[in-house]
């Protein structure tokens, strides 16, 4: 049973140094150190598509907005109404009319290929003047609907807008359903990276333990408890782990700063700007969490998989005799 003698606390001391001291002295973890590296990597850049992922399903739900058609020949008065009814309800953020030329010049950017249908057999402006509602979540869409069936608001607004929207809704509902399904794949993806990691440091701490069965060996044979023999390979799984931990976030940090100059339609001005304008925002609150979580769990990694590395040679019957 793993356990520590009285003196723990020097015996641990004793433990970090020599296995420091091993690494300083033998250079053959360098290769090591590059596979945890590129793991720690690998990792962070999922938990960007999970933050990624996230980004998208808030964009989703917290930017809204719906264009709703008038019909022709409604009056001032009925428009400041409903524009007055729509700005008192609590889960609009902000309603606006829009006349109908400007959603011709919004259709215009939206689908040219309709507009310039329409310029090439020189057909008429479509449009009838709007009100564009942006809401504060998706999850109110169901509300505005039901507020919009009243009968005082269906002779302003176009009927047509109902099945229009709701279409809508299902089409965003849809894509959210993909980023979350994106989202579990890449928290699944994140396990099975952590039990890789501790299956290399498993790995790494039985083959520098074979290196080292004489050394081992005349350790049990001393009488050297199970912990006692532990402590350094666990150190030196520590101090791997650590300078990986640190490297592949510098590297990631870069990375995800350059991301913009890589991928200029995640610029301020680009297709993905805002979607990575959000991120941004995640990382910047997550990075440190995340960082301190990593470097809590390393000597938890680190201890148990040199535990289960040098388990074999710690049993052996030839290491065990006395």
């Amino acid at each position: 049973m793993l356990h520590l003698e009285p003196g723990w606390k020097l015996l641990l001391q004793r433990g970090i140094r020599r296995g420091v001291r091993t690494l300083r002295r033998e250079h053959d973890w360098l290769g090591s150190l590059g596979a945890l590296t590129g793991i720690f990597i690998l990792l962070q850049l999922l938990g960007l598509g999970l933050a990624t992922a996230t980004a998208g399903e808030a964009l989703l739900k917290e930017r809204t907005e719906l264009q709703l058609e008038l019909k022709a020949g409604v009056n001032d008065r009925d428009i400041s109404d409903l524009m007055t009814g729509l700005q008192e309800l609590p889960y609009v953020a902000r309603a606006s009319f829009m006349t109908r030329e400007q959603a011709y010049d919004r259709a215009r950017r939206a689908d040219p290929e309709l507009i310039g249908f329409l310029e090439e057999y020189g057909l008429s402006n479509p449009f009838n003047d709007a009100v564009t509602v942006t809401l504060t979540s998706l999850e109110h869409y169901r509300d505005l609907l039901h507020v919009l069936e009243d009968p005082g608001w269906q002779r302003i607004v176009d009927p047509s807008f109902l099945s229009n929207e709701t279409a809508e809704q299902d089409y965003v509902e849809a894509l959210m359903t993909v980023t979350r399904g994106i989202r579990s794949l890449v928290l699944f993806v994140l396990g099975i990276g952590t039990v890789t990691l501790l299956f290399v440091v498993i790995n790494l701490t039985r083959t520098r333990a074979l290196a080292r069965s004489e050394e081992v060996l005349v350790e049990r044979i001393a009488g050297a408890q199970t912990a006692t023999i532990l402590l350094p390979f666990a150190a030196e799984a520590s101090v791997l782990l650590a300078i990986a931990t640190i490297a592949s976030f510098i590297v990631t940090v870069l990375l995800a700063s350059s991301a913009p100059l890589l991928v200029p339609a995640l610029g301020s001005g680009g297709v993905l700007g805002e979607l990575w304008g959000m991120v941004r925002l995640i990382l910047h609150s997550m990075i440190p969490l995340a960082f301190l979580v990593e470097l809590i769990l390393i000597p938890v990694i680190a201890s148990t998989g040199a535990w289960i590395g040098i388990a074999p040679q710690v049993r052996s019957p030839r290491i065990a005799m006395t």
